[in-house]
């Protein structure tokens, strides 16, 4: 049979009572209680309090209805096995926050945040309850018909299998290696304060339909603190608008501003237009020209290089039509 076995240890020493249960097989444990270290029937040194669930091998939690893992107290084993109350409360908060500054972005020109309607989802499906009708008689200890009735009355669950992480002081993940999030449909990141990205190389995002960005009171801020700065609208047209001054300054070089048809300059009625090598200059009122000299040769012309911009393609639609037609499905349009 081999030098290995299993064993279950009660252990009820004074102030550390504990209960072990060993198999040797991986080293599977589940410890309660007084934690210790033990070999054999010797009582080692002290480990931690509480309980701990451990193998050497693989280990699962599965719950079909949905889980719950907490930092959140119940003293002495009291309250509802799911009770989600800060977990809601969280979620409701992140919600209206959400709600809130999504209702401003849209009156502000810029994108709502969809996926806010499935917090409200994860806050309202932690209101759950079930069990028998007769709430009136849960168990207290207070008298022979509570030994006889306990067990009826209603308790918290969950209305969809989620799995519910929850701290009042904090979540905190690390490796070494890598972090993944994977979601079929959306992923919601809200902060009643700040949201800090640090990253010791690149920042890269790729985005399928749209980005908007929006800020409702302090502005925004982009710097680069060494090298260029590039922005391009590759199949469409690029617009900046501003209530008050707009600046463009160059503090060491120059600024060039190039286009293939025309460029228009107008204000107060009084435009310049530079179209088809031609310059046109008028006004509804003075025109004031001064100058040490003023030097009006014959017709010469400068032609700037045009940045190269790549044609547009849509090559997620055109993966999915040769997977359609892979699996006879036919194309799939954009």
């Amino acid at each position: 049979r081999g030098n290995k076995y299993n064993e279950l240890v009660f252990d009820d020493a004074t102030d550390q009572e504990r209960v072990r249960l060993n198999s040797e097989h991986e080293k599977s444990q589940l410890n309660l209680g007084y934690l210790i270290h033990q070999q054999g029937n010797t009582r080692g040194s002290f480990r931690g309090t509480g309980f701990e669930l451990r193998s050497d091998a693989y280990g699962a939690i599965r719950a079909n209805s949905g889980l719950m893992l907490s930092s959140w107290g119940q003293i002495a084993a009291s309250g509802e096995q799911l009770d989600l109350s800060p977990a809601q409360q969280q979620l409701a908060s992140a919600y209206q926050l959400a709600n809130t500054l999504s209702d401003s972005a849209t009156s502000h020109n810029a994108e709502a945040l969809a996926a806010r309607t499935q917090i409200k989802q994860a806050s309202d499906d932690t209101q759950g309850t079930y069990g028998a009708d007769d709430s009136g008689s849960r168990f207290d200890g207070s008298s022979a018909q509570s030994a006889t009735n306990g067990g009826r009355g209603q308790a918290a669950r969950l209305n969809a299998p989620w799995l519910h992480l929850t701290s009042p002081a904090g979540i905190a993940t690390s490796t070494p290696e890598s972090t993944h999030l994977a979601q079929g449909r959306s992923l919601s990141v809200t902060s009643g304060e700040d949201i800090n990205l640090a990253t010791g190389r690149s920042l890269v995002g790729a985005v399928v339909e749209k980005f908007s960005l929006f800020v409702q009171r302090s502005g925004i801020k982009l710097f680069a603190g060494k090298g260029k700065v590039e922005v391009q609208a590759q199949s469409d047209a690029m617009d900046l608008t501003a209530e008050k001054d707009v600046t463009i300054t160059s503090t060491e070089n120059d600024i060039d501003i190039n286009a293939a048809k025309e460029i228009l300059l107008t204000c107060g009625g009084a435009y310049v237009r530079l179209k088809d090598g031609n310059i046109e200059l008028h006004a509804p009122g003075k025109i004031d020209v001064k100058g040490a000299q003023h030097s009006f040769g014959g017709p010469t012309s400068l032609n700037a290089a045009m940045t190269e911009l790549p044609e547009y393609s849509d090559i997620l639609c055109e993966r999915s039509s040769e997977k359609a037609a892979a699996a006879g499905d036919g194309i799939v349009e954009g």
